[in-house]
């Protein structure tokens, strides 16, 4: 059978099993993965956007370095936890004419598009925490389902369908669970009303009536929204920053309302700040940097002056032979090293006393001692006074570098005197 025939067999057999095979069945599902870019990792650009269009200067701050002007507005979050410096700091601003929004959650780059029932699921089930700047104001804080509800809808999503059909329905109990963490109200501020979807998984409880000014998303003891006067200035609190996102600005009255907190006359300064302090390195930089700045040439200075060698590197002459001196020098310095002091200085004294029998051999009497004829005679030769002389030949070798040096000089001086 040659390859003509295999083939043809081939495509027969393909056409065989093409008819044999059921109708097939195509089914397009569309998934929403949620915004992409900028609007993907800043929850508040819609607002920002929308603030700029009003006339108003809105941008994003990645810490809050600074702080603006008090006619400005400061978008803030208390989610990853506020020090209580940064707080009492940003309530002196706002008691001096500011306005501070200030959301207890939903300030982080999710996506809006998902179900966010277990994100909230988990944050209800950790342990309050203190608020400061909730605890100037006389606000407490309260989850809004107890233990036992909290439970039951833990166990309802815990577990995985493995049927498509069985998913379909999971996913829409989801939705139904999300919705019961949604609240709408209407809320009344300076003779206008303005329909909220508001969220949260707790309540806020104000510890005081409300003054003229003021409003409660709901009654004072269980509200997801509080507007505050404090000082000169005014307080927005938020249990969750749902309205002003970038899936949910477009609906109900969010866009309005946001209009009226901020101001709708005049040109304002709002800050959508991400996180509540500066890096270390920036606050460093910007409150030091003249002594940054001398480190820095101070650590370069240092570092040129510690290298071993600067320019090009010197060629190296394995065949160069080193003089005699050298080596002499080398072997006093490891005699030194190995506290051979008497070895040093009785060697140099033999060479004097060598000297001393060539040139004064009738002074000499071969006893190595140092007489007084002799002393005087090698004084008036070297200029040395003869105590030094005398000390030369007799002082015991010292231990101290300083006396050595010394020792030393004065038997070469002798030395070459005679």
């Amino acid at each position: 059978m040659n390859w003509h025939s295999i083939r043809a067999l081939m495509a027969l057999a393909g056409a065989l099993l093409l008819c044999g095979c059921g109708e097939g069945h195509w089914e397009d599902a569309e998934k929403i993965t949620g915004y992409k870019g900028k609007a993907r990792v800043n929850p508040f650009l819609a607002a920002e956007r929308l603030l700029n269009e009003l006339g108003h200067d809105a941008h994003a701050a990645k810490s809050l370095g600074k702080l603006p002007p008090h006619d400005a507005v400061i978008f803030i979050s208390g989610e990853g936890g506020l020090p209580e410096g940064r707080a009492k700091q940003l309530l002196r601003w706002t008691y001096s004419g500011g306005h501070l929004i200030y959301f207890l959650d939903g300030t982080r780059p999710y996506n809006d598009f998902e179900t966010q029932f277990g994100a909230f699921i988990s944050a209800m089930l950790l342990e309050e925490q203190k608020d400061p700047v909730l605890e100037q104001l006389g606000v407490g804080v309260q989850k809004r389902f107890p233990a036992e509800e909290i439970k039951e809808l833990l166990e309802k999503g815990a577990g995985k369908q493995e049927d498509e059909d069985e998913a379909d329905d999971e996913e829409k109990k989801s939705k139904e669970d999300d919705a019961k963490l949604e609240s709408e109200e209407d809320v009344t501020w300076n003779g206008r009303t303005y329909h909220l979807s508001l969220g949260g998984f707790q309540h806020m409880i104000l510890k005081r009536k409300l003054q003229p000014g003021e409003f409660a998303a709901g009654s004072k003891d269980e509200s997801l929204a509080l507007h505050l006067r404090h000082g000169m200035g005014t307080v927005t609190l938020l249990a969750h920053a749902r309205p002003f996102r970038n899936h949910w600005i477009g609906e109900h009255d969010h866009a309005r309302w946001l209009s009226a907190l901020v101001g709708e006359n005049g040109s304002k300064e709002v800050l959508f700040v991400a996180a509540t302090t500066g890096s270390f390195f920036g606050l460093l930089w910007q409150h030091g940097w003249m002594a940054v700045v001398t480190l820095l040439l101070c650590l370069g200075f240092w570092l040129w002056q510690q290298m071993p060698r600067f320019g090009p590197l010197a060629e190296v002459e394995l065949d160069s032979t080193r003089h005699f001196a050298s080596h002499i020098g080398a072997l006093g310095e490891f005699f030194w090293r190995m506290r051979r002091v008497t070895l040093l200085v009785n060697a140099a004294r033999d060479a004097v006393w060598e000297r001393v029998r060539e040139r004064l051999r009738s002074l000499d009497d071969g006893s190595r001692q140092m007489n007084d004829q002799l002393a005087g005679e090698i004084a008036r030769r070297s200029g040395l006074p003869v105590k030094r002389v005398t000390d030369a030949f007799d002082v015991t070798p010292p231990n101290s570098a300083h006396q050595f040096v010394n020792l030393m000089r004065d038997l070469q001086a002798i030395r070459r005197a005679l």
